[in-house]
């Protein structure tokens, strides 16, 4: 049934008209029977989102087929689309009320400038994040990306797709986050974890050698000596993640891709410093060789070539030196692992403002870092491992 949603002026408000009995139907059709002089059945999707109102014909068929339809001229029919349901709303009321308790503006149904662009909750911290709470598969030509890319140019500076259908996160085209599923009782429980399940993931960065434990991209054995970064799902529940998005704190990559993710800002900067931002990799996968196998997995031609001297001693000679931090990132860093190991024992209140204090420690620290590197224009990832290494260090202490 197409134009379904429709805002009923005689009190009921906004309805499903393919939900109403039979006998609830015949009624309003005999009620609407001069639509634009009557003024009973408004467009909802019009209403919602363009604010325009249009009176709506409500008639039956020969075969019984229900119809609602705008007037001639005036618009286009709307494809079905399902009312907000009791668990979407609350979602959305949880997400509003954790971001006003963050400190957070939380602004439900947040239209953008343009008036077309809106969101089910936007949330404005450092930075302006759309959350979209998505319960239904999506409609065609209204799909997430399409969504996506709209609310980016209305100024928002991420959209944080949520869902808790496998399905539905397993066919979207951007970054989704999907938790797990839960009744209306446990969404409006504020102590009741929702976690996070897929579409949060750690960066992660390592030396290809066979002592480091991951599987070369290269198919060799004994590790191919390269540095390689790659990504793994980790845990974060759907609170600490409202906390932490509008402040900056984690952000996307990739997001209007399949493949794309939520994780830290030095996540974030560590993945963009070595795939870039428009270039993401392809999958790591390496053509199956079909050279003689040796006993320990591996064939003999890859073992001649990774015991080569000249493969020892090119990567001997392709060491770099790591920059030395300045004692200002050091000091900066110290600080904010003074007020990280205050949280320990603390609960409630107490524990949420020493939140807020070792953040904004945090977030002192990857600015300056940030500012720094650019600065001396070398890698940001070293400069902050540089500066946490000595931070760690007991000579730093005092």
């Amino acid at each position: 049934m197409h134009n379904n949603l429709i805002y009923l002026t005689d009190g009921r408000g906004k309805i499903d008209a393919s939900k109403l009995s039979d006998i609830e139907w015949a009624r309003l059709v005999d009620d609407n029977h001069a639509s634009t002089r009557r003024q009973l059945v408004k467009c909802a999707w019009c209403w919602d989102e363009d604010r325009v109102t249009h009176w709506m014909k409500t008639y039956s068929l020969s075969n019984g087929t229900r119809v609602v339809s705008h007037q001639r001229g005036e618009c286009a029919d709307h494809p079905y689309q399902s009312l907000e349901s009791d668990e979407h709303k609350a979602y959305c009321d949880r997400v509003e009320r954790v971001g006003q308790a963050e400190g957070f503006q939380a602004r439900r149904e947040d239209r953008a400038d343009d008036g077309r662009t809106r969101s089910d909750v936007l949330l404005v911290g450092d930075i302006r994040v759309s959350y979209e709470m998505q319960h239904s598969p999506f409609k065609r030509g209204y799909g997430a990306k399409e969504r996506t890319r709209r609310s980016l140019a209305a100024q928002r500076d991420a959209v944080a797709w949520h869902t808790d259908s496998s399905i539905i996160a397993t066919g979207a085209s951007v970054a989704m986050l999907r938790s797990n599923q839960a009744r209306l009782p446990q969404i409006e429980n504020p102590r009741y974890e929702l976690r996070i399940l897929g579409g949060y993931r750690k960066v992660l960065v390592w030396e290809c050698t066979s002592r480091e434990g991951h599987r070369c991209p290269q198919g060799r054995f004994a590790g191919c000596g390269a540095t390689h970064v790659d990504s793994q799902p980790t845990a974060i529940t759907l609170d600490d993640f409202i906390r932490q998005a509008p402040a900056g704190l984690v952000v996307p990559v990739r997001p209007l891709e399949r493949s794309g993710f939520w994780t830290t800002t030095q996540g974030y900067q560590i993945w963009v410093d070595h795939h870039g931002e428009s270039s993401p990799p392809g999958p790591n996968k390496a053509p199956r060789r079909q050279a003689e196998r040796q006993a320990d997995g591996h064939s003999r031609r890859t073992a001649a070539e990774d015991h080569a001297p000249h493969v020892l001693q090119q990567h001997t000679t392709e060491v770099h030196a790591v920059p030395e931090a300045p004692d200002e990132l050091i000091t900066l860093q110290r600080s904010a692992l003074e007020e990280q190991a205050k949280l320990a024992g603390l609960e409630g209140g107490s524990r949420d403002a020493q939140w807020k204090v070792w953040r904004t420690a945090a977030e002192n620290f990857q600015s300056a870092v940030t500012e720094y590197a650019t600065q001396q224009n070398t890698s940001r990832y070293e400069v902050e491992q540089a500066a946490k290494k000595a931070a760690r260090q007991p000579d730093q202490w005092n």
